[in-house]
C-alpha cells in the first residue's frame, strides 16, 4: 500500500514539473536607459522605450534650462510650488480664465505615427480637473490632448495616443479647464511616457 502512495505522488509530481516546463513564459529586461525589452510565450521580443519624465524631488528647479518649467499667466495667481515626498504641487489661488493660465511642462521628442502611454499619479485637496496636452514647440499647437478628473486620493491615470503630428511637449494645464477647475492645491507624481 505504500508503495502504491509512493508511485501516486511520483506521477503526480512528473505531471507538475511537465506543466510547468510548458507553460508560456513572458520575460522581461529592463536597461539603465529605461527600454524594455518583452519576450513574449512566441520568443518575439517586443522593445518598448520608457522615459520616466516625474520624479520628483525637492531640490529640483522648475524653470529653464530644468527638465520641467512651470508657467503662470493671465489672471491666473498661484501662492506656492515645490515639491515635497516625491510629488510635485502647486497651491492655486486663482486657476485664471483658460485652461493655459497655469502650466507644468518639460520638453520631450514625441515623433508622429508611433503609439504612446502616458502614465502619472495625481490628486488635490478638493476634487477638480487637470488636461494633459501635447503640443508643439514654438507654434504651441496641440497635437494631443485629455481631461481627466482628479479627487482627494491619490491615483494613477493612464492615457494612450498614436499622434498624427510630431509632438514636443507634455504640459499639464492646471488653468482654468472648465467649471470644475477651482483653486486648491493639484499634486502631482511618477509621469512616465511609454513608446510601444
Amino acid at each position: 500500500m505504500k508503495k502504491f502512495y509512493l508511485l501516486l505522488l511520483l506521477i503526480s509530481f512528473i505531471i507538475f514539473i511537465a506543466g510547468c516546463a510548458s507553460a508560456p513564459q513572458v520575460s522581461q529586461k529592463e536597461t539603465t536607459s529605461g527600454v524594455v525589452e518583452v519576450t513574449t510565450p512566441e520568443g518575439k521580443a517586443q522593445v518598448i522605450n520608457v522615459t520616466k519624465l516625474g520624479v520628483f524631488t525637492e531640490n529640483l528647479m522648475f524653470s529653464a534650462p530644468s527638465n520641467w518649467y512651470i508657467v503662470i499667466q493671465g489672471t491666473a495667481e498661484v501662492e506656492e510650488y515645490g515639491a515635497k515626498n516625491g510629488a510635485f504641487y502647486v497651491k492655486i489661488k486663482n486657476p485664471g480664465d483658460a485652461f493655459w493660465h497655469i502650466q507644468f511642462g518639460t520638453h520631450v521628442p514625441i515623433p508622429a505615427g508611433k503609439k504612446y502611454k502616458i502614465t502619472f499619479e495625481a490628486k488635490a485637496d478638493a476634487a477638480r480637473d487637470l488636461q494633459v496636452r501635447v503640443i508643439q514647440d514654438q507654434t504651441w499647437e496641440i497635437v494631443e490632448s485629455k481631461v481627466f478628473d482628479l479627487t482627494t486620493e491619490m491615483q494613477k491615470f493612464e492615457w494612450e495616443f498614436t499622434p498624427k503630428k510630431d509632438g514636443h511637449i507634455v504640459v499639464f494645464d492646471m488653468g482654468k479647464v472648465s467649471e470644475k477647475s477651482i483653486a486648491t492645491t493639484i499634486y502631482l507624481a511618477n509621469v512616465e511616457l511609454v513608446e510601444e
